[in-house]
């Protein structure tokens, strides 16, 4: 993983002090927008408008771009940057209430927030900001105010549009070694719920995994425990029609994009029919549709080991991918053991 300071501001005895959100769900939270830093903005550029289908980015005053899937001015940006890889999660607050009661919670329990500066504010195009940690080190931020774009949401490669608005962008998987400290930190400082835990094996590999929500949609962010070098497993578009799914999986092979996963869908209670391809970072996009929501509050929390009702059978791209890490673990660990020996 890229080089991002850690959270060491997140002990065990500063959980419980303040009051839990309503029912374990985050009111008025969801994901808003994602933050990549890539090596080829160029290639990133070709490949939001020619796979995704998504219009014509807008220059940030930081020199990123974003771009839109629905009436918000962005939801993507893409930043120059040598670690290709997410450099940023935002989340959006409904309404500066929620925002002020969130950034109370977070100083609260001591961790630390720092004011998004004006320039920064600018770049992601929202009316406030703030910015803090997860336990590995990722760059979280809340924001409130998302700007509206002048015109309509259209795309003639998606023509039934996202599924977004009160829900989100969609949903962000991250990957992590230390599960127990990031579902905690999600749970209990941004009061997302849990959803469904994971245990399964694929292949060789054992996988765990925890699934977050914040709001109706099943989860808008996933930790999974998988040997891959970078912090974000994928991202997920959601779209409101199946036949658009198809398409974009046809349009997939046309540009020659690399499929990891080919069309499945996932058990209930998500629901989601879907493929997944590789971005030109290196991680992985998933472009689904026809996710059920749930009822977040009073939600008990299941737990399953099948990742698929159907289809999403992995390429050898993906399997080779996958023994690479797990040989790269192993290696690590017996050069940690011999240090500590």
């Amino acid at each position: 993983m890229s080089s991002i300071p850690v959270n060491t501001d997140f002990p065990d005895s500063r959980m419980a002090a303040p009051d839990p959100v309503p029912d374990g769900a985050a009111a008025g939270l969801a994901l808003g927008y994602l933050v990549f830093a890539v090596r080829r903005p160029s290639r990133w550029d070709r490949f939001c408008r020619d796979m995704l289908g998504l219009p014509e980015a807008v220059a940030n005053p930081d020199n990123s771009r974003g771009y839109r899937m629905d009436d918000a001015m962005q939801r993507l940006i893409v930043a120059e940057g040598a670690a290709d890889d997410l450099a940023a999660l935002g989340f959006a607050c409904d309404d500066p209430a929620i925002f002020d009661t969130m950034v109370t919670r977070l100083r609260h329990m001591q961790i630390t927030v720092e004011d998004g500066h004006d320039t920064l504010r600018a770049a992601r195009r929202v009316q406030r900001l703030v910015v803090t940690h997860d336990p590995d080190g990722n760059v979280v931020e809340l924001a409130a105010g998302m700007e509206t774009a002048p015109s309509p949401f259209a795309s003639a490669a998606f023509p039934g549009g996202f599924h977004t608005g009160r829900l989100g962008m969609g949903h962000a998987v991250l990957v992590s070694h230390q599960l127990e400290a990031m579902e905690a930190f999600y749970t209990r400082a941004l009061g997302f719920g849990v959803s469904e835990r994971l245990a399964t094996r694929v292949g060789p590999m054992e996988m765990k995994g925890v699934f977050l929500h914040c709001n109706a949609r099943h989860h808008s962010i996933a930790i999974f425990d998988m040997p891959l070098q970078k912090r974000l497993q994928h991202f997920m578009l959601q779209a409101k029609e199946i036949c658009d799914v198809g398409r974009a999986f046809e349009r997939a092979r046309q540009e020659k994009v690399p499929i990891s996963l080919n069309l499945g869908q996932h058990p209930d209670p998500d629901g989601t029919m879907s493929f997944y391809g590789m971005t030109p970072s290196g991680f992985d996009f998933e472009i689904g549709a026809g996710g059920k929501e749930i009822e977040p509050h009073g939600w008990q929390p299941l737990h399953t080991s099948v990742t698929s009702h159907w289809g999403h059978q992995p390429s050898m791209r993906l399997q080779l991918k996958m023994a690479a890490g797990i040989i790269a673990g192993k290696i690590r660990r017996t050069r940690a053991s011999r240090t500590a020996s």
